[in-house]
């Protein structure tokens, strides 16, 4: 009888032996997978990064280019320019637009004949309605140069209408100290309004509001902007508005306005453009044979600083980029607000004015001009905000100037 040669496929009972792995053998396994993420998901963030940040300064460089060819295409006195929007899906909008017309407001509608004034250029989008998206989280900040959030009257007084935020001083002018004459880093600051109101002042609803010198502006912005025919960066910096119409149905007249009435409303119009020339150049607004007060009321709140459809804009020529949660990080806040996707809070019509609020629920000591001397050095460069730039930081914005004849972006190197 042969012998029994033992299978080392079966164990001791006979059946197949169990191929399995030891727990020595499972936790080598769990190591290398997790070091294999330690090395590869930080990879993979950072070069996700990098690639929304091209994408970024891709989409502001097109649209700089797009307005400079614009500029160059356009008659006389049709200037070209990309307006900021910060939308309220919480991201940044870049819209090519094209000078329409000039706006002439007076300080006080009631006094017509003794008021100051202020002309405004108006722009409204072009034709087509292009619009260049940033990718979510990023955003831009347009470089107020030192004075340049005060206006001057017809009559030569002073008064603070772009970025009147309580962020930049509110309403209160000063020619010698304080925000106003500071050098600041602005936030496309349009996505805050009451959207369901026509003019600021309004309640909800669709009616007008007050119109006065000292009400805070609803939506601020900027622009770049390029001269007619010679594509050249415009040294022009006074306030102009752009025409940005609200995402809302409550409108003045309801839904069914009468004739006289129903081409005042831009949500109806075919063309915001040709919108914009009818209401700059119309002989009356309420069907009289002449202008009157009441006509100069109606159209400030249509398409005068005071309309929830426009935005003020002035032009800059320096521009930052940089993403929202590096700022957030950078200035110690402890994240975003995460209705806005930034540090502001959403707009509240139960606030004084409705005013646009940083969210102070973000900020320890909680402290608005600190908060914007905060922003102003990240942006520049000082990461560790101790007030000296140097080797110890490390930027994380990218500035740009504009090239004066060809609307080309030239990175600022810190």
């Amino acid at each position: 009888m042969m012998a029994h040669t033992p299978n080392p496929a079966q164990d001791r009972f006979g059946g197949l032996a169990r191929c399995a792995f030891t727990m020595v053998e499972l936790l080598v396994v769990v190591v290398i997978i997790t070091v294999i993420v330690g090395i590869s998901v930080p990879a993979f963030q950072s070069m996700l990064y990098s690639s929304e940040r091209t994408l970024a300064i891709n989409a502001m460089q097109n649209a700089t280019v797009l307005a400079h060819d614009l500029a160059l295409r356009g008659q006389e006195g049709e200037d070209g320019a990309v307006v900021f929007l910060f939308d309220e899906d919480g991201q940044v909008t870049i819209v090519p637009a094209v000078k329409v017309g000039t706006l002439v407001e007076p300080i006080n509608p009631n006094q017509l004949n003794a008021s100051a004034f202020q002309e405004r250029d108006v722009f409204a989008p072009i034709a087509s309605g292009e619009t260049i998206q940033l990718p979510r989280n990023w955003s831009v900040r347009g470089y107020a140069a030192p004075g340049m959030m005060i206006d001057y009257l017809s009559d030569g007084e002073a008064v603070a209408q772009w970025y009147n935020s309580p962020l930049y001083g509110g309403t209160t002018v000063s020619t010698s100290t304080g925000p106003k004459v500071d050098r600041n880093w602005v936030f496309p600051e349009s996505g805050f309004y009451a959207k369901d109101a026509q003019s600021f002042g309004a309640a909800p609803g669709g009616g007008f509001g007050s119109v006065g010198r000292d009400d805070p502006t609803g939506r601020q912005s900027f622009m770049v902007r390029f001269d007619s025919q010679t594509g050249a960066v415009s040294r022009d910096t006074t306030a102009a508005l752009f025409i940005s119409p609200r995402p809302s149905r409550e409108r003045p007249y309801g839904d069914r306005p009468t004739l006289i009435n129903r081409w005042k409303r831009v949500d109806l119009a075919d063309s915001t453009r040709q919108w914009a020339e009818r209401m700059l150049k119309a002989p009356s607004l309420t069907g009289n044979s002449q202008w009157t007060r009441a006509d100069t009321t109606e159209r400030m709140q249509f398409i005068g600083n005071s309309s929830n459809d426009t935005v003020l804009v002035k032009p800059v020529t320096r521009l930052a980029i940089y993403d929202e949660r590096a700022l957030a990080r950078g200035i110690k806040a402890r994240g975003l607000n995460k209705i806005t996707n930034t540090i502001y809070e959403p707009y509240d019509q139960s606030l004084p004015n409705g005013r646009i609020r940083l969210d102070s629920a973000l900020f320890q000591g909680f402290s608005e001009d600190q908060i914007r001397l905060d922003i102003n050095a990240w942006i520049d460069g000082d990461t560790n905000l101790d007030g000296v730039f140097n080797e110890d930081d490390e930027p994380e914005s990218r500035i740009y100037t504009i090239q004066p004849y060809s609307g080309a972006l030239q990175e600022v190197l810190r």
